[in-house]
């Protein structure tokens, strides 16, 4: 028994020495890094869900002393025209926001400060891969502007296939941002094009940054 206690002693002190002896990945101190031209750009929904269940309740007396009442929650579903207007616009202009995306991330990380040296086309050590989960037209508060809204997804991989750093930003908006109205994106591939622009250029920003606080 006493032998047992310690074997088992030993292999945990091994096995914790080894733990604590493994240090965090630091992005900053990679010797290379590349991104992976393949960037998935998810469809548009036909529908989405507002979030707000309501409640319909029906009720109704037995006897003056038993009540019997049913309630059903749904959550309503709307059509979701106006993004799937703004994905046929896309299409329908020739216009690939994978390849856009894949151009602003590219020029942002070729004149990093920190990247820059590390950067390369392929056969690095890591790879970045992105993925946008959503976009939309976001509409102004206070007037009848718009502008793009999205999210992008960030993962980095090492050469066996493990996720070592993994984020997710979308474009903050302020009220400087809007500056189209919606016929304008609709109709106008030039703003078509500036307003995806300021909010990919955004958004990769704010990728970049964070990498180099890992």
């Amino acid at each position: 028994m006493k032998y047992l206690n310690l074997t088992f002693l030993v292999f945990m002190i091994t096995f914790f020495s080894a733990c604590s002896s493994k240090q965090p990945l630091n992005l900053n101190e990679i010797n290379s890094i590349s991104l992976n031209k393949n960037i998935v750009v998810a469809g548009i929904p036909q529908t989405y869900q507002y979030p707000i269940s309501v409640g319909i309740g029906v009720g109704g007396m037995v006897s003056h002393h038993v009540g019997i009442g049913i309630n059903t929650f749904f959550t309503p579903e709307f059509s979701n025209n106006e993004d799937l207007r703004l994905q046929d616009t896309y299409y329908k202009n020739n216009i690939l926001l994978s390849n856009m995306i894949e151009n602003e991330f590219k020029f942002q990380m070729k004149n990093d400060e920190v990247f820059k040296n590390k950067f390369t086309p392929f056969g690095s050590d890591y790879t970045i891969y992105l993925y946008v989960p959503k976009y939309s037209l976001e509409n102004a508060t206070f007037s009848s502007k718009v502008q793009i809204k999205m999210i992008i997804e960030l993962k980095v991989i090492d050469k066996n296939n493990n996720i070592i750093y993994q984020d997710k930003k979308d474009n903050i908006l302020f009220s400087d941002n809007y500056i189209y109205n919606e016929s304008e994106i609709f109709y106008s591939k030039d703003a078509l094009i500036k307003a995806s622009n300021l909010a990919i250029r955004q958004i990769v920003a704010r990728l970049i940054l964070d990498m180099k606080k890992n």
